[in-house]
């Protein structure tokens, strides 16, 4: 027998209406239907590069590769049967984890997507609530929210839509024999015999490196909370602490990860005491291997009144680790210990050390009420060792990196199931990889999705998990409230969370453009992790909105002598330069990312928009066109190039280069913005109104300064119709953006 393979598939399940009946009735003509239905539909399904897994009953069960392979199957099937006798068919899609031995298909996902197929009208098509978030970004499909039902065996939370274009029918709740019942509490949140046996088993640490760390945390705790009241913090007075990365004294290098974990586990346990300000990882793991700078330096660069190093020495199946805590204002040691333990025996403590843990720490813990402790992430050394990797990988932000993590992320999952950090790995990178233009919004949002709603199953006592769904429901353009509680919630749980302040100021810029409480986050992001380079940026560009264009030149300034080849953060210098008219330094800094990495694309388009606002139009579109080289699979390249050819006059290559990135894809709110222009040089202002506001939609939450282009592009069509009320609108709308991204510059 084959081994069984796990992939994400999208899953339809398709029935016959009425062929029951018809069976008791007239079976010779059932069977013939039958027949007819495989030789009708089988070649619609290769057509879509279906995969027609197996006939049950009168039902088919079909999976695909993509989520508008499936859907648009499922409307060319509907529409060609609607001139079959008999064959009126119900279709219910879905998308999920699926596991496949042989012939054969299963997975609670299957059971899902069978469930929902009765609530399809006949000739309809019902979908969950995962592909229909992939349709969101694409006007050619129309859904309807049905609601949320009660189905048989199934305890994730599902909410059903139909798809009401393509001619295809809506459903009607009072014609169809399933029932729209509110899924039972009990029924969500039950689990079975074998789950809790999994809960029991890992109810202890399984992570060497965390356990170590768990002493140390007593240490550190007793020493913090029997006399913190007289200790001084950093300058915001503040009891606060760095734990710099553990050096790997072992022999094998391989063992760098498991140091960087005891590193990461007593990161992850400070964060969860009161009133002590933790710098975060990113931070840091700057100072790793850098010995040429003191302690008591480090702890003024990164204003904290402590600061924790320590060893890690490993060897066959022995490990020692030394730890020491020093005050940072006079390099004075108070407190170390080392602590030598055996692998192989190393289990059988860690009930001891987790309760004295929790009896030592029970009232610092944040959040704490009653008995009830803070779910702590448990794995295995293999996996974590894994899912250090991804992280690594995944701080990169190039598309190398992120699709590394991803490999990593994925063993980490096949290696540990239940590991909730490994999905947020998993859903962030995904997000990440179609947010910097490496992949595609539509196919990656509902893997994303998938991810961080699996992490949310597994401990939504996660600050980690809440910011990853924070990001889905972000680029999904879920309600901005949706959103919001996502990152409050993050915040709460973990306060010492860099990422979810990072992400929160980010949102307050982009969508809600509050940038007073934005820069309210930002600052206290910084606070806890003030080497972060993607930080910086964040509350540089919030500065920029409150046209504080020098206090944001300073703060890229200050992070690019920590990472001088940091790319990120010479782009969006440059971009200040540029909004203060400062063309030549602009310039310059757009040369000196090409400089350091000429592979990189974003520095060819940055260096081309430069060049084509001064008029160097030719000049422009050759940058553009080695960007367009550079990624030749990437649609966003080519959106750059049409907005080059069409500031060089030539509309008709612009136009050309339109229409081949719409074949390319579905969601280019740049190429949307250049026709909504090419429409307005034809004076054909009605469609050019649409199209500027599909734009405008596109780059809320990923650029205010494009989306406000689009909007000023709007007032324009509104000033040549003469409608001076809707120009005003627009004018008065313009104003919420402040100076974000350089919307001075229109």
């Amino acid at each position: 027998m084959s081994e069984p393979t796990h992939k994400l598939a999208t899953i339809v399940f398709t029935d016959i209406v009425g062929f029951t009946k018809l069976s008791a009735e007239n079976e010779p003509l059932a069977i013939q239907l039958l027949q007819t239905q495989r030789t009708t539909l089988k070649p619609i399904v290769e057509r879509h590069s279906g995969h027609w897994l197996k006939e049950i009953g009168d039902g088919l069960l079909l999976t695909f590769d993509t989520t508008k392979d499936a859907v648009d199957c499922s409307i060319e099937m509907q529409h060609t049967v609607k001139n079959v006798a008999n064959l009126d068919l119900r279709i219910g899609i879905h998308q999920g984890e699926v596991v496949i031995q042989g012939d054969d298909v299963i997975g609670d996902d299957v059971n899902v997507a069978s469930r929902v197929e009765p609530f399809a009208s006949p000739g309809g098509v019902v979908i969950t609530n995962r592909v229909n978030a992939s349709l969101l970004r694409d006007p050619v499909y129309q859904t309807k929210l049905i609601g949320e039902p009660k189905l048989k065996g199934v305890r994730q939370d599902v909410k059903l839509h139909c798809i009401i274009s393509h001619g295809l029918p809506e459903t009607d709740l009072s014609k169809v024999s399933a029932k729209m019942e509110s899924k039972s509490p009990s029924l969500a949140s039950s689990t079975s015999p074998q789950e809790q046996q999994v809960k029991k088993k890992s109810s202890l640490p399984l992570i060497i490196g965390g356990i170590i760390g768990s002493v140390i945390i007593v240490g550190i705790a007793v020493f913090f909370m029997s006399g913190s009241k007289n200790i001084p913090g950093g300058t915001s007075g503040q009891v606060s602490i760095a734990c710099l990365p553990f050096v790997n004294m072992s022999a094998d290098k391989e063992n760098e990860y498991f140091s960087d974990g005891i590193t990461e586990e007593i990161l992850n346990y400070l964060a969860k005491i009161k009133n002590l300000r933790v710098i975060s990882r990113t931070s840091v793991f700057t100072y790793k291997d850098k010995k040429d700078i003191s302690l008591a330096e480090i702890g003024k660069q990164l204003d904290v009144s402590h600061v924790l190093e320590g060893s890690v020495r490993k060897a066959d199946q022995k490990v020692r680790i030394t730890a020491q805590l020093i005050r940072s204002k006079d390099d004075a040691h108070l407190w170390s210990e080392t602590y030598d333990r055996e692998l192989k025996d190393i289990f059988a403590v860690q009930d001891e050390i987790a309760q004295t843990i929790v009896n030592t720490l029970k009232i610092d813990y944040i959040g704490h009420s009653g008995n009830k402790e803070p779910k702590k992430s448990e794995t295995s050394v293999e996996a974590y060792n894994m899912y250090l990797q991804g992280i690594h990988f995944q701080d990169r932000r190039d598309e190398e990196g992120m699709k590394k993590a991803l490999t990593f992320f994925k063993n980490t999952v096949r290696e540990d199931p239940n590991y909730e950090l490994a999905y947020v790995g998993l859903a962030n990178t995904y997000l990440l990889l179609a947010d910097y233009g490496y992949a595609s919004f539509d196919e990656n949002i509902p893997l994303a999705e998938y991810n961080a709603s699996k992490a949310m199953e597994l401990n939504p006592e996660s600050a980690e998990v809440h910011s990853a769904n924070a990001y889905v429901s972000l680029m999904k353009k879920d309600d901005p409230k949706k959103t919001e509680s996502f990152y409050l919630k993050a915040i709460e749980l973990n306060p010492n969370y860099a990422t979810a302040h990072h992400w929160y100021s980010d949102f307050l810029r982009m969508v809600v453009k509050d940038y007073e409480k934005a820069i309210s986050y930002g600052m206290a992001a910084q606070k806890l992790d003030p080497l972060s380079g993607i930080i910086a940026i964040n509350l540089a560009q919030v500065q920029i909105a409150l046209n504080k264009k020098d206090d944001a030149g300073k703060t890229l300034k200050n992070i690019l002598e920590v990472h001088p080849k940091f790319l990120q953060g010479y782009l969006v210098l440059s971009k200040i330069y540029k909004t203060q008219g400062l063309w030549e330094k602009s310039e310059q800094t757009a040369r000196k990312v090409i400089e350091i990495k000429p592979e990189d694309g974003r520095s060819w388009s940055e260096l081309a928009e430069i060049l084509t606002a001064q008029g160097k139009t030719r000049e422009g579109i050759k940058a553009y066109k080695k960007f367009v080289n550079l990624n030749p699979s990437s649609s966003m390249a080519l959106e750059h190039l049409s907005f080059g050819y069409y500031f060089d006059r030539n509309y008709k290559k612009a136009s050309e280069t339109v229409e081949k990135i719409y074949r390319l894809t579905p969601f280019a709110p740049l190429a949307n913005l250049v026709e909504g222009w090419l429409l307005f040089q034809e004076k054909d202002y009605k469609p050019a109104l649409d199209v500027l506001s599909k734009s405008r939609k596109g780059f809320l939450g990923l650029s205010a300064f494009h989306e406000a282009l689009a909007l000023s592009s709007q007032g324009l069509i509104y000033v040549e119709q003469g409608n001076t009320e809707k120009a005003m609108s627009v004018i008065n709308e313009l104003t919420k953006f402040g100076g974000a991204d350089g919307i001075e510059s229109l």
